[in-house]
């Protein structure tokens, strides 16, 4: 296989899909919180279990165009993220082998370029970090019209 085909799936958002050799995740946060509200009575403390709250994730990546390509999945994640369109996210492993995230949605998104080709001024080496904040199914359940259809996106 030639270093210039995209290879090793990683992470799919929506249509846009993270390889090894391409748009390159290199770093993964992930973060939630449960509420628990304290009422204070004559024993001491009581804590009500009141739910999970925001489940979010913060994906580092990296591609260096000029050699491995990878523009095609910044710009399909731009659009999400423009659009403000739910997508699903899948963790995708060895073997075929897939861990379904759920739907998600781009909450910020930062690129950038650095050391500017001269030929077509793209940046030789392009990083890209997204916020993703995971949706309740309660949410994309009762919404399924307004899950993404752009032709290409999903």
């Amino acid at each position: 296989m030639s270093a210039m085909q995209p290879s090793g799936a990683l992470i799919s958002i929506g249509g846009a899909v993270l390889y090894t050799v391409g748009l390159n995740p290199q770093r993964l946060s992930y973060s939630s919180e449960a509420r628990f509200p304290a009422h204070a009575v004559q024993g001491g403390m009581r804590y009500q279990v009141t739910g999970a709250g925001d489940q979010r994730m913060t994906i580092e990546a990296v591609t260096y165009p000029h050699v491995v390509g990878g523009l095609d999945a910044v710009a399909i994640l731009k659009g999400l993220h423009r659009a403000q369109l739910m997508a699903p996210m899948t963790r995708l492993r060895g073997n075929y082998l897939g861990l379904a995230d759920g739907l998600c949605v781009i909450e910020t998104m930062d690129y950038d370029e650095e050391r500017l080709h001269p030929v077509d001024g793209i940046g030789r080496e392009v990083s890209v970090s997204l916020g993703l904040l995971f949706m309740p199914p309660s949410i994309y359940l009762q919404s399924a019209g307004r899950i993404a259809s752009l032709e290409g996106l999903l």
